[in-house]
């Protein structure tokens, strides 16, 4: 999270300045090397070398993020992009969900040698991903004269450049506010699950898949909803079932396949109110300004899930982890009166589905 924070900026610039597909190689080969290091950490039981290797892998993300989903409209223009941010988030959530049950696995049945075969295997697969990539038709770089590398300066100038551009500060915000709620339903499953409902691990993990699993669903489904354009009318969508399902959640407080299914339906969700943001992002600025907004969006998007770390633990031990969710559903409801007041564009739209789903004139 601290890499996002301090260095986005850099990942901002680096996605104006050079190509992306080569952005993306390079990221590859270093992350096969943090890798190899990582298992060496392991090996010798060094926690200093394995913390490197986690804030080494941050960085890298950081640097690369705005690259990568720069490339969807590359890829496939304007038309392309709610369905490219939609399969990506659902390839995104679904390495989440095989690296949290892999992670598990090898928490409950220890052995160095496993742990070292699915990194370095995970991360040969993604050199050879990048790679096969090839040379992706690009907008032409541009020179960078005034940016600015400091985080703190790179937010306020950020910010006021938004303001230029209307919605653009408050859908930011609206997206963060997703991967906010992301990471305290992380956080709690974490704790839940074993604490409260007596899972091992394994079985943590296994819900931890059911929620990458639904928010991935969640994900490409909007895209393929949304028909070639950046349909905001999701997001009020996803926000009311969210909400719904933080109700039951505090309310019945569900155990087994009842509380399995309500932790996909409310990932499931999830995707739907994020898709429309992501996409609304990547489309708000054309050509290679476009790395300024989504390195922009991920210093927020960080900051929000830092907050949520700082947050989690005082909440949990004053109240428990069942509250947790009213607070989901309090900073949901909020997020989405704030939206549909600044955003009119996202109510009309909300309309239009309504009469569209339920056939209305």
């Amino acid at each position: 999270m601290v890499s996002y924070i301090f260095f986005s900026p850099l990942g901002g610039r680096l996605s104006k300045t050079q190509r992306k597909s080569d952005i993306m190689f390079w990221s590859k080969c270093s992350e096969l090397l943090i890798f190899i290091l990582a298992c060496a950490g392991f090996l010798l039981h060094n926690i200093y070398i394995a913390l490197f290797c986690v804030f080494a892998v941050g960085l890298i993300s950081t640097l690369f993020s705005p690259s990568k989903y720069g490339l969807i409209r590359d890829i496939g223009g304007d038309e392309g992009i709610s369905f490219g941010t939609g399969t990506l988030e659902m390839f995104t959530f679904l390495g989440v969900l095989i690296g949290t049950f892999l992670a598990a696995l090898v928490s409950d049945n220890y052995s160095f040698w496993l742990f070292a075969s699915v990194l370095i295997g995970v991360s040969l697969m993604q050199l050879v991903s990048s790679r096969l990539l090839g040379k992706v038709q690009e907008t032409q770089t541009i020179e960078v004269k005034h940016d600015t590398l400091n985080p703190f300066t790179f937010f306020v100038q950020s910010f006021k450049w938004a303001k230029t551009i209307p919605n653009s500060n408050i859908i930011v915000l609206g997206l963060a506010i997703f991967w906010m709620i992301g990471s305290f339903i992380q956080m709690n499953l974490t704790v839940h699950c074993v604490k409260v409902l007596g899972m091992t691990n394994t079985q943590t993990g296994i819900i931890m898949d059911i929620s990458g699993l639904g928010i991935g669903i969640g994900s490409i489904l909007t895209g393929v909803w949304s028909r070639k354009k950046v349909q905001l009318g999701f997001t009020p969508i996803g926000s009311v079932g969210m909400m719904i399902c933080f109700a039951v959640l505090f309310l019945l407080k569900p155990s087994g396949i009842f509380f399995s299914t309500m932790v996909f339906l409310v990932s499931f969700f999830c995707g739907m109110y994020m898709v429309p943001l992501s996409s609304w992002v990547q489309h708000s600025v054309e050509g290679r300004l476009q790395g300024d907004m989504l390195a922009y969006s991920n210093f927020i998007i960080f900051l929000l899930i830092l907050v949520s770390s700082g947050i989690f633990g005082p909440f949990v031990k004053l109240l428990d982890t069942n509250a947790l969710w009213i607070l989901l559903l309090g900073i949901i409801l909020f997020m989405q009166i704030v939206l549909l007041r600044r955003v009119k564009e996202m109510g009309q739209k909300t309309l239009e589905l309504f009469k569209k789903i339920t056939g209305v004139r």
